[in-house]
Parts: structure tokens; C-alpha cells; sequence
């Protein structure tokens, strides 16, 4: 069976770094055989050991030294130097000898934006759909959870990374212990259309509307997409991850 690259999509601070380091300790735990990535240029520490390390070609730091940018403009740079090393990335362990892994997990940039809305990280993408099944782990920090606009603006997230990268996208509920209003979740997961009550009776005028417009198409696309909640800093729910990252592959990325 080819190898499955799963890449761990998140905003910044929702635990993608400490996710990886988590589920790669499960994985070799029950005997998988598995690689590390990281592409974060930016990052300062990592857990884990990766078999590649963007950081051994382009750093944050360097690139702001040498192009006179700040933290910003260096991340955009820095994006667009990934993209002029691609060939070199992909011929690097473990990418040329993926096919001796069960997993490769890539650990992308804290600055989501900066490698999904760029051209790449939609280019990396198409590029590993030729070498093994690609499958993304969107990770939604459940500390930000606080009020129905929240929970739904991150779903929508999810649907944008599928339609962006082309490639079956897994929504996680990161950090379920903070989330100050789960009962929202769990509604948004399973009757998302019984929420319009709670928000109608919120005062947030033509947001309300939107959001309610909202819940409509959440609930035309919520039986092709599977959540669950972990926890990376404990281990909760990673044999659930595992099993849904299982069966995206075996049904070719149908997540019904």
C-alpha cells in the first residue's frame, strides 16, 4: 500500500507541533513505521526528531537577516524559497524513500495562511499526490470556541481547506477540556439547525443573519465530514484520529 502523508493544518497556537509529537509516539507505539516533517521555518523548538527539517535549508530568522524583513514579510519569503526548493525537498529523506513508511507526518507552518493561501502549499500537495494518499488534519483549538459564530467560522475553515488543497481534510476539536461552550460544538456536529434559535436571539444584527445563512450549508455538507476531540497534551482521542485517518484512506477519501 503507498505510503499516506498526513499533514497537520491548524492556526497558530492550536497545537499542531505538539499533535504530531503526540500521535508519532502512538504510532511507533503500536508498531507503525513512520517519518516526521516539519516546514516551519519560524518554529524554535520541535519535540520530535524529523527526518526532514525545513530549518536545515531556510529559517525565519535568516531570511529576515539577509531580505531586511520582518516576522511577516520573512514568512512570505520564506514560503516562496520552500517553492523554489521543492525538487530538492522532494528528493530528500524521507520523501524519496516514502515508500518504506506506513505514515509521514508533516508538521506545516504556525502561519496557516501563509502555506495554504500561497501557491505552496497547494503545489506540495499536488505534487505528494502522485507519490502516496494525502490527507489533511485540520486542528481547531477548542480554547476559542466561546459563542456559536466561533464554532461555525471554524467549521467553515475545514470546508475552505478542502476545497484549497483539494485533499480530504479531518476537523479535530484540539484542547476540548477549554472549549468554554462544547454544548455549541456537539449541536454544530449533529443538528446544526437547532442552533438558529440560540443565535436569533443574539444581538449581532447582520452577522447573525450571515452565521444562520451559515448553518444551512453546514448542515448540506456536515455528512461528509467526521470531528472528533483530542487532546495532544494528553494523548486523548489519538486511537480515534488514527482510526478516522484509516478510514478516509480505505474509502479513497469518502468521509461518509
Amino acid at each position: 500500500m503507498p505510503c499516506s502523508y498526513v499533514m497537520m493544518l491548524g492556526m497558530a497556537g492550536s497545537g499542531k507541533t505538539t499533535l504530531t509529537d503526540r500521535y508519532s509516539r502512538w504510532l511507533i507505539n503500536n508498531g507503525f513505521n513512520i517519518a516526521i516533517v516539519n516546514l516551519d521555518p519560524g518554529v524554535e523548538r520541535v519535540p520530535y526528531k524529523p527526518s526532514f527539517d525545513i530549518r536545515d535549508i531556510i529559517t525565519i530568522r535568516d531570511v529576515m537577516i539577509k531580505y531586511g524583513l520582518g516576522p511577516n514579510g520573512a514568512f512570505i519569503k520564506a514560503m516562496e524559497l520552500i517553492e523554489e526548493n521543492m525538487d530538492r525537498i522532494l528528493n530528500s529523506e524521507p520523501f524519496i524513500n516514502d515508500g518504506d513508511y506506513d505514515l509521514i507526518l508533516i508538521d506545516t507552518p504556525g502561519q496557516m495562511e501563509v502555506f495554504v493561501f500561497r501557491p505552496v502549499g497547494p503545489n506540495l500537495i499536488s505534487k505528494l499526490r502522485f507519490k502516496g494518499f494525502v490527507i489533511g488534519v485540520y486542528i481547531i483549538d477548542g480554547e476559542m470556541i466561546k459563542k456559536i459564530h466561533d464554532a461555525v467560522m471554524a467549521w467553515f475553515m475545514g470546508l475552505i481547506l478542502r476545497l484549497r488543497l483539494g485533499i480530504p481534510v479531518i476537523p479535530i476539536l484540539n484542547k476540548s477540556d477549554l472549549t468554554k461552550d462544547y454544548e455549541v460544538v456537539v449541536k454544530l456536529i449533529n443538528e446544526p439547525l437547532t442552533l438558529i434559535n440560540d443565535l436569533r436571539r443574539g444581538l449581532e444584527g447582520i452577522l447573525d443573519d450571515v452565521v444562520e445563512d451559515m448553518l444551512h450549508l453546514v448542515e448540506k455538507t456536515r455528512s461528509a465530514l467526521r470531528f472528533i476531540k483530542v487532546s495532544a497534551l494528553t494523548g486523548g482521542g489519538i486511537e480515534d484520529l488514527h482510526y478516522i485517518i484509516h478510514e478516509v484512506h480505505c474509502t479513497c477519501g469518502d468521509l461518509t
